[in-house]
């Protein structure tokens, strides 16, 4: 640990100075940076590459998920070099269950049965759409990934109000108040899971293998998850799934986007029995890091917000998916 720190003292003294020296310009200079910064996107990119590359030597000491991609691991993870990779980093890895207590998950509840929007948007409408003509009433659906996002366990209680019986998985704890929503930890083992008789997987899949949950690297964790969910629904059953879909890029740690090459290999084995906001042209459009920073700024209605790269749109539709017997 102390050689492991001394390595870093350059690396952390020339972090320190540049923090200083921002932290005594006048603020409003600050924002100015700031604000340019946040409006080109190729310094927005070069921004977090950096960053990225400055958080490697902390993870490696402080057992921290990985923001840089291994040596080793980089033709893996890049399809033999044919898939772009950009850098940007997170740590959702946690020890410390995520608790939902009584009341928000009825604050939930409430707002899914409104048909509200949660943190990816226009997906809840698909969704929405897709449940309606597949209806998962009475059945014991797994839902891979709790999306909080300060929405509550938005997914669990969409499950709820069309008469199903929610099961949550993922890899870090989750605690509920409520009898009718249960956990089970990843990874699972089939030969000692029940089979669902349905499953929802809303931008979940598209993070396997990449260390930012705390699970171990991967560079076909996606796809492992894919084939592992044939065994953990019942043949007949169906997966609801998005992912993010653009021109094929691995943003490191953060997720996949899933282009031409890679989305047919996430799908293979699955019947395709339908989509919802579907755009054939979508598997070559360049998504940027596949998700849309947004700028708030406060107007005479109140805040607001606007796209910073709106040449770059986020954009992931719902396939339903029967699982067929091979």
């Amino acid at each position: 640990m102390a050689t492991g720190l001394k390595t870093m003292e350059p690396l952390w003294g020339s972090m320190s100075s540049c923090l200083s020296a921002w932290e005594k310009l006048p603020q409003n200079n600050c924002m100015v940076w700031k604000d340019w910064i946040r409006r080109h996107a190729r310094v927005h990119r070069t921004v977090k590459h950096l960053m990225a590359i400055a958080m490697a030597p902390w993870c490696c000491c402080l057992r921290k998920p990985p923001s840089l991609i291994p040596r080793r691991l980089h033709s893996a993870f890049t399809m033999g070099g044919t898939v772009e990779v950009l850098y940007a980093y997170k740590d959702n890895s946690r020890s410390v269950p995520l608790r939902y207590d009584q009341k928000r998950i009825e604050q939930t509840c409430q707002q899914v049965a409104r048909g509200e929007w949660g943190h990816y948007g226009q997906v809840d409408e698909w969704l929405y759409a897709a449940l309606q003509r597949y209806p998962i009433s009475g059945q014991r659906v797994a839902v891979m990934g709790s999306a909080d996002q300060g929405y509550g366990p938005w997914y669990e209680a969409i499950c709820l109000h069309y008469g199903a019986r929610p099961v949550t998985v993922d890899y870090n704890p989750i605690e509920f108040e409520d009898d009718r929503l249960q956990f089970i930890r990843a990874p699972l083992d089939p030969a000692h899971i029940k089979p669902f008789d349905a499953a929802l997987s809303i931008s979940s899949f598209e993070h396997d293998g990449l260390g930012r949950y705390g699970e171990p690297l991967d560079a076909e964790g996606d796809l492992k998850a894919m084939q592992l969910m044939k065994r953990l629904v019942k043949p007949g059953g169906h997966l609801f799934l998005t992912v993010p879909v653009g021109r094929d890029k691995v943003v490191f740690n953060i997720h996949r986007i899933y282009g031409a090459q890679r989305l047919p290999l996430l799908l293979k084995g699955w019947q395709v029995e339908d989509r919802f906001g579907w755009e054939e042209a979508a598997l070559q459009r360049d998504t940027g890091f596949g998700w849309q920073p947004m700028e708030y700024k406060r107007g005479p209605d109140g805040w607001e917000a606007r796209p910073l790269h709106p040449q770059c749109p986020e954009y992931a539709p719902v396939w339903v998916l029967r699982n067929d017997p091979a």
